[in-house]
């Protein structure tokens, strides 16, 4: 990686956002940077029509999580003065889990939640996530681990970003959500979860699950009048050491065109990251899951109306803090879920940022 980012110390200490990616199977870094007023706060997807720049989205976007989009601005037109200063980020206790039995212990417990659910319900599968603190890291770090993860994971989507309100991320997600180019729109269904090997093959529990995200998004083409799309897989997908179900779906944009914003409010949260139907699985993580995701299993990327746009959801990723790192991780459960197999997958899913942390 050639690209200067020596500005990031400033950047912080003054509270100026910033985004830096490089999108999967590219060689280019991309900068986008703005002084804090130019900051576009919304809190409607469909809003997201009006604005060019990189989006920075959460998992539910509400009164205290808003959806920020960094105008697309070059470097060199920003002044680092320091009259907004930025904000102390230091990890709070107990909002993260120090404790790696104790979190197993209550991630099987959640799981037993979940699956005594949908012998009540309609639901059909629902995703738990955690989150796991690790101690000795600092931000000062975060370049070297962007820098790690670009050279590790060239088919993911990588990147870091700053915004005072939302904090400091890092990750390198394989999952797109929404994307944009020429004449085509895409988006991808991707569920299941095991080790890469040459010799893999998927069990019931994963196949219905990865069809469980492919028949939403079927769904949603439906209700905008989309019958004429192509479909791809499902079929192996690596992503570093662990390997994903994938299908791609791709279809004409102009059939959503000025409704961009729309489109992904349907898609969004996918079953993916949240569960089927989408309503009730969210409540089930609500009551379930003891802390709050924020951008955690939101989407980001550049995006322009216009032009083209790449948005993926928020996977594989950490928040950086003056203190330490909060890594995330989660799998979809069904009724064929086994609680030990699913703590596994989220282990096994934290350690793929865990073991490049190792190596700063």
């Amino acid at each position: 990686m050639n690209t200067d980012i020596s500005f990031i110390p400033k950047a912080i200490n003054c509270g100026i956002p910033f985004a830096i990616w490089r999108e999967p199977r590219s060689n280019k870094i991309q900068i986008t940077i703005c002084n804090p007023n130019d900051l576009v706060e919304i809190y409607s997807y469909t809003e997201i029509d009006k604005n060019k720049g990189f989006v920075f989205a959460p998992f539910d976007a509400c009164k205290h999580l808003p959806i920020y989009i960094i105008p697309f601005t070059a470097i060199n037109d920003i002044e680092f003065n320091c009259v907004n200063k930025g904000k102390s980020l230091i990890g709070e206790k107990g909002k993260f889990n120090f404790n790696l039995k104790e979190s197993e212990i209550q991630h099987i417990k959640q799981v037993n939640r979940f699956l005594e659910a949908f012998s009540k319900s309609n639901i059909k599968k629902a995703v738990l996530s955690r989150n796991k603190w690790i101690d000795g890291y600092q931000i000062s770090q975060m370049p070297e681990l962007f820098q790690k993860l670009d050279e590790s994971y060239p088919n993911a989507f990588v990147y870091q970003v700053y915004i005072p309100n939302a904090g400091y991320w890092v990750g390198a997600t394989p999952e797109l959500l929404f994307a944009t180019n020429n004449g085509t729109a895409s988006t991808v269904s991707l569920a299941g979860t095991q080790q890469f090997s040459d010799h893999i093959t998927w069990d019931k529990k994963e196949a219905i699950e990865q069809e469980l995200v492919t028949k939403h998004i079927r769904n949603v083409l439906y209700e905008f009048g989309i019958h004429d799309y192509n479909e791809t897989g499902p079929e192996t997908a690596k992503a570093g050491k662990l390997a994903h179900l994938k299908t791609q779906i791709e279809f004409n944009r102009s059939l959503i065109t000025r409704n961009f914003g729309r489109f992904i409010e349907k898609l969004h949260p996918t079953p993916a990251i949240c569960g089927l139907p989408v309503k009730e699985s969210l409540e089930l993580i609500f009551q379930t899951e003891t802390f709050d995701r924020e951008y955690y299993c939101g989407f980001l990327g550049p995006f322009n109306p216009d032009e083209r746009s790449n948005l993926f959801v928020n996977l594989r990723c950490l928040q950086a803090f003056e203190n330490g790192v909060a890594l995330y991780g989660g799998g979809g459960i069904t009724p064929d879920s086994d609680p030990e197999k699913e703590w596994e997958e989220t282990r096994l899913k934290i350690q793929t940022l865990e073991n490049i942390l190792e190596t700063l």
